[in-house]
């Protein structure tokens, strides 16, 4: 089975995503499949221009890969990605529909956190990734939010809000160990 942890760029979801090791989850991120498959078949060297440089056959593609590779990991797994992708001309799905019909996914588990941390957060990331400015963040957030109970619904599972507030790291892992160990008693 497989947990979900979405959340925008800078909210700390590969931080959090370490909580799951300590409790025996096996802990995966899907834009690192994704972007060693785009390197390896499709030789790009940053997975920020993935978007930009695949047409839209061949990035399905990789979805189709990167969903199998996945299925073949072990588990339980805690799958790190996004709910959402903010593009130059608006957001898209972090998952294709067939993706999210393939997974097997059990539990949902958003990361939020105010819009100002999150800016400082990307602020300090050399990638500087994500929209950047605190309205953006907002609407990003709520977009997740509303992804999630999609997909929610579509995998008949519960979604999890965890807020990643600063300087309280290791609050918010606790709480992600303790849903992840409620979750695993239920596998």
């Amino acid at each position: 089975m497989i947990a979900l942890l979405l959340g925008v760029p800078g909210v700390g979801k590969s931080s959090l995503a370490e909580a799951a090791k300590d409790i025996g989850i096996n802990v995966v991120n899907y834009g690192d499949v994704f972007f060693e498959l785009a390197k390896k078949l499709h030789n790009i060297e940053d997975r920020d221009k993935i978007r930009e440089i695949l047409d839209e056959e061949s990035y399905l593609e990789l979805h189709r890969i990167a969903s199998k590779e996945v299925l073949q990991m072990d588990k339980p797994m805690l799958l790190d990605t996004h709910a959402t992708i903010a593009t130059p001309i608006g957001f898209m799905p972090g998952f294709p529909e067939f993706v999210l019909e393939e997974l097997p996914i059990s539990l949902i588990v958003i990361v939020e956190a105010d819009p100002e941390e999150i800016r400082s957060r990307r602020d300090r990331d050399p990638r500087r990734r994500g929209i950047g400015v605190e309205s953006d963040v907002e609407l990003h957030q709520s977009l997740n939010r509303i992804v999630s109970m999609v997909y929610s619904v579509k995998k008949g599972c519960p979604v999890y809000i965890i807020k990643n507030r600063e300087g309280k790291l290791e609050d918010a892992k606790a709480e992600l160990r303790e849903v992840l160990l409620r979750w695993k008693q239920q596998l």
